[in-house]
Parts: C-alpha cells; structure tokens; sequence
C-alpha cells in the first residue's frame, strides 16, 4: 500500500462518523474471517445452476450453507443490484435506479453520502475501519467502477472478458494474498442476452463460470490461504428471455451461497435472503461496523455456533400458473395476432396436482368456471384467463392470452419508420431524423424487428395511426419495452417509458370520447435483449393487448 493511500486511510478513520456507523448490541460476534472472495455472476439464475454441469458449485453448496431463492432488488437490472450488493441497502436508498445511473447524472439522490458523494459501500467501510486490509475489486463490466470510489480499494481493475478478468484475479490472490475481493464476471449476462436465457449457450456459459470460480478457488490453495478463506457466490439477477428487469421468479431469483470457515456445512438457508444482505454479511465476518442507512442484515443462520432458522412465516407452496398455447415469448400474453385464421387455445397444468378452470370474457375464474378438457378454437377477439384451482380455490397466480383478429384485406393497420442509430440511451428526435425503411403493421411490437430486416440492436422505431373509441370514458395505455417507449394519443405524451432498462411497464390515463383518435408510439432498443408489446383498458375492456382490429392506418 502506497504512502498516499496509507494517509488518506487514516484520515478517513478519523473523521465524524456519528449517523453513518451503528451496531446491533444484541448481535452474537463472529470471530473475523482472515480472507474473504465475493464472486459474482451477472445474469446467473437458480435455474442455470439446476440444469448446468456445475461441479465446482454443486460442491460448494453441499459443503457450505445456500439457497437459491435469494432475491435481486427492483428493478432486476445490473447496476441496481451490483450496487445493492456492495452497498447494503436498496434503490431507493442508494439512488441507483437503471443502468443509465452516473454519479453526476442522476434522479434520486443517495439519502446518506461519503466524502465522495456516493452512499457508503463495503470498500467504504474496509477504508474506516480496515485500514491494514488489502482489498481489491476486479470486474469484466466497466459499469461496475462507476459504483465505488476507487480511493477505497488497493487494486482495481476493469477486465478483458471472463477468461483474463478471471486471470487477473488468480494473479492478484497469489501475489497478494488479500483480505477482501470482491470479483465481477459478466458473461453469463453476455449469453442470456444474445441467445436467451434457458438456451443451451446460456447453460453452457454458467457451466464456464463454475469452471472460472474453481480456478478462484484453486489460486487461493496456491497462495495458502484457502483454509482461511470464505467465499460468497451470488449474482445481480436472473433473466427471462433475452432480457431481464421485471418483476418475474425468473429475473427476480439468484443464488447466495457460502463456503469456508465458521460456515455451517450442507445447509439451506431458510429466511430470507436480499441482494443488500450480501454486503451485511461480508461485513459481518469482518466484524465490521454497518452504517445505519444500510438496511441489509447478515444471514447469521448460516454461520457456525448461530441457530437454525426457525421461520416465524414459512414460504407457500407454489403453484405455476397454467402454460397457454399459442405461445408469444417470454414478455408478451400469449395469444396473438391471427390474419384470416382460426386459433387454437391449448392450458396445460406444470403441477403435479389440480384442475384448470378458465374465462374468455377476462374474467377471473371462479369454481364455477368450465374446466378445461382440451384444445378449444378461438374464432373471434378473446380475453383467456385461466387459474389452477385444488379442492375448488384457486392456488395459482393467473395465466391471461389476448386472441386478436384482423383480416389483411381489412381497413385496419398502422404505419411504421425504422431509423438504426448509435449509442441510444433515450429515444431520438423523430422530426430531425430520416427513416431507412417504411412499412405497414397490425400492432405495436418489437416483432417488427425481424419482418423489417434492419437488425434488432441500435434502432429506434416510430408507429403511427388511429384508435376507435367506442364507449367513451377513461382509458388507460401502457408500454412494456426493453428499452425506452413512449405513447402519445392527439399528440399528447400519455405513457413515458424512456431510457436504457429491461423490460418495464408504464401507463397513464386520459378520457377519450367516441370516434377515432391519433396514436402514436416510440420506440427504440439500445442493444441486447429487446421488447416493446402496448395494451389498454378502458369502459367495456380488460387490460389486455391493444386490439388489432381498433387500430386504423392515419388519414
């Protein structure tokens, strides 16, 4: 360590920390860990760690104590969650809310700050507390070094893909030999993106993860310290599709697991377990003060001489909604759009007990709804909702598929304008811009993407047309895009869904009378996974897919 930083370590020390630092009196103390490796995933779901060939891991968590139901912080993006990690507390305490977060571009401010002006991180708390620690951070996404400040650390570096990063960082241990490291690796997130989460390139690069977190740890048994060390293996998300930033199980859930001395061996954590709960929990095996604006907690239950949990609330047995065919992907109803065709509605129950009962109306099933047999045909507009009900109640979430029809000799359409673009993070200025394709469409969706061979990355989309009102009334639009949307009725912004973020839904409302309106809808994608899908509701309409046959091309 450095003269500098040796200084600037003990001024930190030195100054006030009256409000940021507390301690809990009631809490056990844990004898200090000697070393301690977080390594993180990004995009590595429970999911890739069931079905990939994952020795390394597998035995980690036999001999160490996990789960895989730990949960990512809202919304299920990287940089929400990378920082929750090291930070111990949320969004709405940290301030970092989408991955276009930069420490002098933001929203929300941090409710507490460090000198440095961003909310107080692990590395923060080595700097006050720790300042004979070697600590370093070494991450494969370089928007990861834009959530600490690099003062706090002895080594730092932004690597070159998973192989040199994870290179670099078997280089450091062994010449090291350091107290804290926290370790970011990102091609897992990379394959979840371009091939789609549940593929078997997603599943073959969690498998190379297992192998790279194996070559952690064989770096630690070269330099001596792996008996004295405690490895904690998480991730910032998982994914669905090729994208992720939602609020479902898959995007939602990842792995927590912890090896090493002091760990509890072959056991399965029972509470729950939080994004923030990881940094609690480094610090607490460091013996560490937490700052009172954290609001993680250190999974104590898996620790050596901690009691088992014993839940006062226990987690419900699960039941998945019905799968609905004709399937859309992972973002959008299924249903879909049918062009002078008969549909076919397929349920099928993924439990292992229960009945499906459904409605075509939109309706919420009861007892009372039919139950389904076998394939029904759909030959008109229909809502389908359908819940799997055990001993008459429903025990399952819903399962809703929009059936929209249109015919192609029909009246009905929008007009589209592709514009491909660089470096987009917000939608552009339309008006400025020239389109390089045109066309027509029957519904505002990134599957336009493909029909209109421009590429899917990098293109920002305008639709335009009408919308025949009926009934009038308030109506309320949302956009549901990866990334930014925004809808416009009469030229007046109802929905703003824009920025660089996963999958994300917004809505507004306005009363509209009968008779024909101006829509409008843009849209762009930035890069990686990508969707945009709009519904409505209104007098006489369930939320649903805006139908087809309400839209009309613009006089």
């Amino acid at each position: 360590m450095d003269y500098v930083k040796h200084l600037w370590r003990y001024l930190l020390v030195l100054a006030p920390l009256t409000g940021l630092l507390s301690c809990n009196p009631t809490e056990k103390k844990q004898a200090p860990v000697k070393h301690l490796i977080v390594i993180g995933f990004d995009g590595m779901s429970p999911d890739g760690i069931r079905k990939a060939h994952t020795p390394v891991l597998d035995s980690l968590m036999a001999q160490g104590s996990a789960t895989l139901h730990a949960r990512s912080v809202l919304p299920s993006s990287s940089s929400p969650n990378w920082a929750a990690m090291i930070m111990g507390a949320g969004p709405e305490h940290h301030g970092i809310t989408s991955n276009a977060w930069e420490k002098n571009n933001h929203i929300l401010p941090p409710n507490v700050a460090t000198a440095n002006g961003t909310f107080p991180t692990i590395f923060d708390l080595f700097a006050h507390q720790r300042i004979d620690a070697h600590v370093g951070a070494i991450y494969d996404w370089d928007g990861f070094g834009r959530l600490f400040d690099k003062a706090t650390v002895d080594f730092d570096i932004d690597g070159d893909h998973e192989d040199k990063t994870t290179q670099a960082a078997v280089d450091y241990i062994k010449e090291h030999r350091p107290h804290f490291t926290f370790i970011h690796l990102d091609h897992v997130d990379h394959a979840g993106h371009a091939q789609g989460h549940g593929s078997p390139e997603y599943y073959a690069a969690v498998a190379k993860a297992d192998s790279l977190a194996g070559a952690i740890l064989q770096a630690t048994k070269e330099a001596g310290i792996f008996d004295e060390t405690l490895f904690l293996l998480s991730a910032d998300h998982g994914g669905l599709g090729t994208g992720h930033g939602g609020e479902t199980l898959a995007e939602m859930e990842i792995p927590f697991i912890l090896y090493g001395p002091g760990i509890k061996k072959g056991y399965t954590i029972q509470n729950t377990v939080m994004q923030y709960d990881n940094a609690a929990t480094v610090a607490y095996a460091f013996g560490l003060e937490m700052p009172q604006a954290w609001i993680g907690r250190p999974v104590l239950e898996a620790f050596e001489g901690q009691p088992n949990a014993q839940p006062t609330y226990t987690k419900p047995e699960r039941f998945e909604a019905p799968i609905v065919k004709p399937d859309q992907g992972h973002f959008a109803n299924p249903g879909g759009l049918f062009l002078n065709e008969e549909a076919v509605l397929e349920l099928y129950n993924p439990n292992q007990k229960g009945e499906i009962r459904f409605t075509l109306n939109g309706e919420n099933p009861t007892e009372k709804s039919p139950l389904y047999t076998q394939p029904l045909p759909i030959k008109e507009p229909a809502v389908v909702r359908a819940g799997i009900f055990v001993d008459k109640q429903l025990v399952s979430t819903l399962a809703q598929a929009d059936f929209r029809f249109v015919s192609p000799e029909g009246p009905n359409g929008l007009r589209y304008s592709t514009y491909p673009l660089e470096s987009l993070t917000v939608l552009p200025n339309f008006d400025a811009l020239t389109p390089s394709s045109e066309g027509k469409t029957y519904e505002f969706s990134s599957n336009i993407l493909k029909s209109a061979g421009e590429g899917e990355a990098h293109i920002a989309i305008r639709f335009q047309g009408e919308i025949q009102i009926d009934t009038p009334g308030l109506y309320t639009f949302y956009t549901h895009s990866d990334d930014g949307s925004k809808l416009y009725i009469n030229d007046r912004l109802i929905v703003d869904n824009d920025g660089d973020h996963g999958v994300r839904e917004k809505g507004g409302a306005l009363a509209l009378e009968t008779g024909r309106h101006r829509i409008r809808v843009d849209y762009f994608n930035g890069g990686g996974g990508y969707h945009l899908d709009v519904k409505f509701k209104g007098p006489e309409y369930v939320k649903q897919t805006l139908p087809a046959h309400l839209l009309y091309p613009k006089n």
